[in-house]
């Protein structure tokens, strides 16, 4: 399976991306699974106007962003928690795109905050955004409260006692991903 990570804090000094960071890493070195991060400070996108299947000129980048969503088998979602939901960068990415990029694509959602909360709104919020992209939300969440307790810059864990939550999540994602890619894949060989 290949799995795209959308990292959507564009902010500077942001701690989300570090558990972008962590989940590229952890899934590369304990799965046959390959990884990739899109990630939105990189892009820095221009306020939707337009969806991209209407767009001549499309902002540098946006297909590519499309095409690597739609070579993936399956996508994780992380994003700081801001006033009760995600980044404004996650949305615009994802108003650019058309139902197609996550049609039938299980997404799990990572939300982070500095706080002890975790992002619990912010996580709800993103899973009702992968059902209105036409993705398949896992029930399971990644809370990351107090991230800079949690994980360093370069997405290395901190705190051991958290990686039982790490597992929680990435074992539902895996499950629930590795059974849905399989049904795609017999039903294109059908």
């Amino acid at each position: 399976m290949h799995i795209v990570i959308i990292s959507s804090s564009t902010r500077n000094q942001r701690k989300s991306h570090r558990v972008a960071l962590f989940l590229a890493e952890r899934i590369a070195t304990t799965t046959n699974h390959t990884t990739e991060i899109l990630d939105l400070a990189e892009h820095k996108f221009p306020l939707m106007e337009e969806p991209l299947k209407h767009m001549a000129n499309p902002p540098a980048g946006l297909r590519a962003f499309s095409d690597a969503i739609i070579a993936a088998d399956a996508a994780v979602f992380v994003s700081p928690e801001y006033n009760g939901a995600y980044t404004s960068a996650l949305k615009n990415a994802l108003d650019y795109l058309s139902e197609n990029e996550f049609t039938r694509k299980v997404v799990g959602v990572a939300s982070i905050t500095d706080g002890p909360m975790g992002g619990m709104r912010g996580a709800q919020a993103m899973q009702q955004l992968v059902l209105g992209v036409g993705g398949y939300p896992i029930p399971q969440m990644l809370l990351v409260p107090q991230v800079h307790e949690k994980f360093d810059e370069t997405g290395q864990l901190l705190d051991a006692a958290f990686e039982r939550k790490v597992n929680f999540f990435l074992n539902g994602f895996f499950w629930l991903s590795e059974a849905v890619t399989a049904r795609k894949e017999e039903t294109v060989q059908a």
